[in-house]
């Protein structure tokens, strides 16, 4: 053996207090549900209708179960298990969450014993992990000299799994973490931390839910914003641009009035909502010449969808969990930002005027408006409307008078049965389908003189 080198090879210690030292609990967790998320993206990026991720945290144990889909074996023994990224890694595309670095330090952070089993067409197998029995193990090698030497064993194993005894009734992902380190139990056995557990996976993972994706956490479902904007009469303000790699788009428009806290700008990464109903400085508000957020404004709704294939390139900061303001990405969508804004507000200021019919007014916007959801906003073609421009209602009292006596009625059927009934009926358009479908019930049921 060569008594002239000075040993340098890294220690599973050292490697495990660096990767869980700068994350928090919630964001670890985060980490994982971000691979279940790329999953269902794989599955069907449009709709996850059918797909579920189940949470159940505890003092007792942490586990995730998801039905998107899985991950190989390959990739279990190429990446997801390795400590450090591959030179050919497999780039996961859209996304914020890569099978790897998070999991291990999800795992890692939480607990002395960890089990994962993932369930595909090809695969299905387990890999079961007491941390301080692998921490200790250890192999011996065999050195350019013939020499022996012990060095630690890196190494995970997998066994294959029966269906019989399997977690999983079908392709995904089962994560469980026990035998809790007491920090980590006693956080979990806190009302408190599972409450904003819950507040940061329905923020974060908003577009997810928005898509239908079904996540319920110690078995209550998780609830979607719902953020929308009207697209009839009122037309929203659309803008598509590139920079630096990354793809911008910018909706904005008008949103419901019920509730003011809605109202603002909304920021997506990759799917995941880092910003949300913000009316501060961020995001241009009583900055050069836009005006400060004002109770008048509370119609606005701006959605910001920044896309890139390297996470790297999104204005995000560390935690992924908000934006990044010194971003140059970032400074070239504020300034359309703020351009969408002044457009908007000078519709909202002629609203203002209404003095005490305004609020019956925006009311009266929100009932008769259809309007679109934040997925078909990222969806839209936007060839097919007019870009940077918004189109707003028409604002007009006598209409208001008119309708005060009337109500809007909605229902969702599918688009293929609404076409066909609208040809039928001879309707012009949706709108003029429901009314002739409403007489007809009235008249079908002999409720026309009551």
């Amino acid at each position: 053996m060569d008594e002239n080198i000075v040993q340098g090879n890294p220690t599973k210690t050292f490697f495990i207090e660096m990767i869980t030292r700068d994350i928090s609990i919630k964001d670890a967790i985060l980490d994982l549900l971000d691979n279940s998320i790329d999953g269902a993206s794989r599955i069907n990026p449009d709709d996850y209708s059918g797909l579920f991720i189940k949470i159940t945290v505890n003092k007792d144990m942490f586990s995730v179960e998801d039905n998107c889909g899985g991950f190989s074996l390959e990739t279990a023994k190429k990446y997801a298990f390795r400590f450090g990224r591959p030179d050919d890694a497999l780039v996961i595309k859209n996304s914020v969450g890569r099978f790897g670095i998070g999991m291990k330090r999800a795992l890692f952070k939480m607990g002395k014993e960890f089990e994962v089993e993932s369930r595909t067409d090809a695969d299905h197998f387990e890999i079961k992990v007491n941390v301080a029995e692998w921490r200790n193990k250890k192999r011996i090698v065999k050195q350019q000299d013939d020499t022996q030497v012990e060095i630690e064993d890196w190494d995970f194993r997998y066994e294959n799994v029966d269906a019989n005894n399997s977690n999983l009734d079908e392709n995904g992902t089962f994560i469980k973490v026990s035998n809790l380190y007491d920090e980590v139990s006693g956080l979990f056995g806190t009302p408190t931390f599972i409450s904003g557990l819950r507040s940061d996976i329905e923020k974060l993972l908003n577009f997810s839910l928005e898509k239908k994706i079904r996540i319920t956490l110690n078995g209550e479902s998780l609830a979607a914003k719902n953020i929308q904007i009207f697209n009839e009469s009122s037309k929203p303000y659309y803008y598509e641009g590139l920079k630096d790699g990354v793809t911008i788009r910018v909706v904005a428009g008008l949103g419901e009035v019920g509730d003011p806290a809605k109202s603002g700008w909304y920021i997506y990464c990759n799917d995941r909502l880092v910003v949300e109903a913000d009316r501060t400085e961020l995001t241009g508000w009583g900055t050069l010449t836009v005006p400060r957020w004002h109770v008048n404004h509370v119609m606005f709704r701006g959605i910001v969808f920044m896309n890139s294939d390297e996470t790297i390139k999104l204005p995000l900061t560390t935690t992924k969990k908000g934006i990044d303001d010194t971003s140059e990405v970032y400074k070239s969508a504020l300034s359309i930002m703020r351009e969408a804004v002044l457009t908007i507000n000078t519709f909202l200021k002629k609203v203002a005027e209404l003095g005490n019919g305004a609020n019956d007014y925006r009311k009266l916007l929100d009932e008769q408006e259809e309007k679109i959801t934040v997925v078909q906003m990222k969806s839209k073609v936007i060839a097919e409307v007019t870009p940077r421009i918004f189109t707003a209602p028409q604002i007009d009292p006598n209409l208001l008078a008119e309708k005060k006596d009337t109500v809007r009625i909605a229902y969702n059927v599918s688009k293929q049965s609404a076409n066909v009934a609208r040809d039928h009926s001879d309707s012009k358009n949706f709108k003029e389908l429901g009314e002739y479908t409403f007489n007809y019930y009235l008249k079908m049921e002999e409720l026309e003189d009551e």
